[in-house]
């Protein structure tokens, strides 16, 4: 019941996200701050909300910060929320894995943990707060604890509403309950309407510091300027032809413009640049990358624009063909826990040929790789063998799914359908072939209709 993928430092398969740690020499000041916070004892804000955007970089600089802990050995624990990670995306492993981390680095914590479990072995089939209580407050309160303990929790908005809530309602409970103990916790989420009103509730007030991050310029300049300087060791013809520095200080002072404080916007910018496919080289990529920074702001948000920019210098003339492409983009931004099933099912059942394949998703899982290649940087798959036809395709960040299924964002141009009606065309395209393919036993059914049911419910 430990869900390893959610510790700061535990191990991520390909269907997760790209986030790593803060680009070095960035977000200094912040961390700083929260070093000397974890360095001391205490005080009445015990409950640190770190919120920000969707792009700010909440969660690489909450990973960094469990590096600066663990390097100075101090006592923490880290739960790092995924949407797309059924082991973390709710709060069903949250006890045993903040207890897990804690028994480690507290060992005198072990016999405590070990006797929750002869009391009561079924503890982990418990209420949440029944496995707090039994696998994290009652252990802490029987050692004898000297430093500062931080629980790092990150994506708070991650977490479906029912969750978010009930977590929040328990935090006033379990500080209260070790009152007496130097414990905090560090929360980071975006400002969403409903954590905003929760987090204004006299019970989370009184003991919430509220910080709202941002980068500065300084550390965009310091990142575009790392990266830019690896792939000029890259593209040596590069340096020769610019003088030693590409691109300029004119064009690297527009990306910084752009980002609007937002790791993101470079992040997606510098990686299209870098991956260098379907024959176009780092400079055509960066023309398209800046030609985003010509529309205008005030009709979409400059990450916004630059997807349109990428998307627009590979999609196809025809409309047949944009169609497809659409579809295409819209079909690799499922959630990945439909998206895998839908896959996993052509898979298992279908045998990955081409026929059901082509049935279902109107070309070949292939076709749909193929198609898409210059657009790597918006879609990983981590794998030595890219065209393992049983690998689920992803997304490299979320704000691509929220952008891909808002028509108001990606415009008629880039716009299939709606999340849900995917969804169900795909589930019935599932039940049609099946129904008709006799090749294809009935047992199968029940798996193709609870995917049906999903989409629609």
């Amino acid at each position: 019941m430990v869900a390893t993928s959610a510790i700061h430092n535990g191990r991520r398969d390909e269907k997760d996200d790209y986030t790593g740690v803060c680009h070095p020499g960035t977000r200094e000041k912040y961390l700083e701050g929260l070093t000397i916070w974890a360095d001391n004892a205490p005080t009445e804000k015990r409950l640190q909300w770190a919120n920000a955007i969707a792009g700010a970089g909440k969660t690489a600089m909450l990973r960094t910060f469990c590096q600066i802990l663990e390097k100075k050995r101090r006592p923490f624990s880290s739960f790092f929320i995924w949407q797309s990670d059924a082991k973390r995306n709710t709060l069903t492993h949250f006890p045993a894995t903040i207890a897990h981390q804690l028994s480690r680095r507290i060992t005198d914590l072990v016999p405590c943990i070990e006797r929750a479990f002869v009391d009561d072995p079924l503890v982990l089939e418990s209420t949440f707060e029944n496995q707090m209580e039994q696998l994290v407050i009652n252990p802490l309160r029987d050692v004898e604890l000297q430093e500062h303990l931080i629980i790092v929790v990150d994506g708070l908005d991650e977490l479906d509403a029912r969750d978010q809530t009930q977590f929040l309602n328990f935090i006033p409970e379990f500080l209260s309950q070790l009152s007496s103990l130097p414990i905090s916790l560090l929360v980071s989420s975006r400002p969403d309407a409903e954590i905003v009103a929760e987090f204004q509730h006299p019970k989370l007030a009184s003991i919430t510091k509220a910080t709202r991050l941002g980068a500065s310029d300084q550390d965009i300049w310091k990142f575009i300027n790392d990266k830019f300087d690896n792939i000029n060791l890259r593209y040596i013809d590069l340096l020769k032809e610019y003088g030693g520095k590409w691109p300029n200080q004119e064009k690297r002072a527009i990306m910084v413009k752009q980002s609007s404080g937002l790791f993101i916007w470079p992040t997606v910018a510098i990686d299209y640049i870098n991956k260098v496919q379907q024959g176009l080289g780092p400079k055509e990529r960066l023309e398209h990358v800046l030609s985003s920074a010509e529309r205008k702001p005030w009709v979409a948000s400059p990450l916004d624009n630059l997807y349109r920019a990428i998307l627009e210098a590979h999609a196809p003339e025809g409309s047949v063909e944009l169609l497809r492409f659409k579809r295409r983009l819209a079909l690799l931004c499922l959630p990945v826990d439909l998206g895998s099933f839908f896959w996993k099912l052509l898979g298992e059942v279908a045998g990955w040929t081409d026929t059901p394949a082509r049935a279902v998703f109107g070309e070949t899982v292939d076709e749909i790789w193929n198609s898409m290649a210059g657009l790597s940087s918006l879609f990983f798959a981590r794998t030595d063998q890219p065209r393992d036809r049983s690998l689920t395709p992803g997304i490299s960040h979320l704000s691509l799914r929220d952008f891909t299924f808002n028509r108001a964002r990606c415009g008629d141009k880039f716009y299939y359908s709606s999340e849900q009606e995917l969804h169900a065309e795909i589930a019935c395209k599932f039940i049609k072939f099946f129904h008709t393919q006799q090749t294809y036993q009935a047992s199968d059914m029940p798996r193709v209709l609870s995917v049906a049911n999903t989409s629609v419910s």
